[in-house]
């Protein structure tokens, strides 16, 4: 029963390290951050004096477009431009995201552990350069008759995050439950201006350029900020074999902004093309906050009980609003709900997991300017009927992957005796 509890308890923390810290499902850009080993607690609770090392993975692809929960499917196959045979294009955005990231744990005494987690990213971003438009003279929109699609990447190393944890309750009686608490500091190790080369269409000329140009904060390595995260993980034997958990973050990043430029400031112009206002601070790239829950069952099988599979529910995402720090900066919040299955298997010292969440709700929230420039509008606007809502789209995945592996190394070093000669002996 022991060994059972032991394991069970590993595959819960290996389920809880390897997906707190993720990546946003897009362009709602939450950090790739380092977190808890993902084999950090084998056996429930790293020993005193030990070391545990671990990778992980982690990989999603972006492309579906929503404003609040409604899709934007029009984004997949109009807007793109027409390809030689006629056929209409997507101008929709994609993002494909790899990260890496290494884990070091080590065991200050059975009950409380360091941990430092190191990460690298790999991002691209796909989109379309519209070349040649018209003008529809029915709706007054802009069409795209030709689009050229390109990418442009941003990698290097992440947000590194120092980070302690503690039970609550002592592992050696607290054989059917226990609390884990958790303090940490995510450093602004990566970079927040990476550039690439991107196309541009050149305003007197009207052909296509080159510019070296500071990439969208969707795939920046890092956010600029440093940020203090609290976290919560528990468990609580249900029935034999059969236990649920819980597990909980949020990252503080008081940070108003990072100081990089997305764009000019947005006018804000009333119905016949008045200019009311100018929306300065919120043309810089912000340093969000960023908060996640999951909580669901896992259960063993077979007869070493070292497989293990898991199914929960988990809530991730970045807020409108910081819980400190100033407003008035660009980010695209949102969150997304999703199902996530897994399953983990551990043999001697080595262990890997693997962890599908699958996003059944995809949320872009309104943002501070949206709402900033609503206000504005509405402010002019006497007839109810006719005001107006602002809120912008951002994309999601659909489901992430995020694949794990780790290795007990034990204690590096051992104590150390003096015999009766006077020589030094280790024990």
């Amino acid at each position: 029963m022991k060994k059972l509890y032991s394991r069970l308890l590993f595959a819960l923390l290996c389920m809880a390290a390897s997906n707190t810290y993720l990546h946003a499902q897009g362009c709602v850009a939450v950090r790739q951050m380092g977190g808890i080993n993902p084999l950090s607690t084998s056996g429930y609770t790293l020993p005193k004096g030990e070391f545990q090392v671990g990778t992980s993975y982690r990989y999603f692809h972006s492309f579906r477009h929503f404003v609040g929960t409604d899709e934007q499917p029009q984004r997949q196959n109009t807007g793109g431009g027409f390809d030689a045979n006629g056929n209409e294009k997507g101008n929709a955005v994609n993002i494909y995201s790899h990260a890496v990231d290494l884990n070091i744990s080590y065991g200050i005494t059975d009950r409380f552990q360091v941990n430092l987690s190191i990460p690298y990213v790999n991002n691209e971003r796909s989109q379309v350069l519209a070349t040649k438009t018209t003008t529809d003279p029915v709706t007054g929109k802009k069409i795209t008759l030709e689009g050229t699609r390109y990418s442009v990447y941003a990698k290097g190393l992440g947000d590194i995050r120092v980070s302690a944890n503690y039970w609550v309750f002592n592992p050696a009686t607290a054989t059917k439950g226990n609390l884990l608490v958790g303090l940490g500091v995510k450093l602004n190790s990566g970079s927040y201006t990476a550039k690439d080369n991107a196309l541009a269409l050149d305003p007197t000329t009207k052909q296509v350029i080159t510019q070296n140009v500071v990439m969208d904060q969707a795939i920046q390595p890092g956010d600029g900020g440093i940020g203090i995260s609290v976290e919560v993980q528990g468990f609580k034997q249900l029935y034999k074999g059969i236990y649920g958990f819980a597990n909980g973050y949020y990252l503080f990043n008081p940070k108003e902004s990072n100081g990089t430029y997305k764009s000019s400031p947005s006018v804000v112009k009333d119905q016949n093309g008045n200019v009311l206002a100018t929306l300065y601070g919120y043309n810089v790239y912000a340093s969000p906050d960023q908060y996640f829950g999951r909580a669901g069952i896992m259960a063993s099988v077979l007869k070493s009980k070292n497989l293990t599979f898991s199914l929960a529910g988990r809530f991730e995402g970045i807020p409108a609003y910081d819980a400190f720090g100033g407003q008035a900066a660009y980010r695209r919040p949102g969150y997304v709900i999703a199902v996530e299955s897994g399953v983990s298997y551990r043999h001697g010292k080595h262990s890997v997991s693997l962890f599908v969440p699958y996003n059944f709700i995809k949320n872009r929230i309104q943002s501070a300017a949206d709402r900033v420039s609503q206000n504005i509008q509405n402010s002019v606007i006497t007839d109810e009927t006719q005001k107006v809502h602002v809120q912008g789209d951002a994309a999601f995945a659909d489901y992430s992957i995020s694949l794990n592996y780790g290795y007990r190394i034990g204690k590096l070093f051992s104590p150390k005796t003096q015999n009766a000669f006077g020589q030094v002996e280790s024990k």
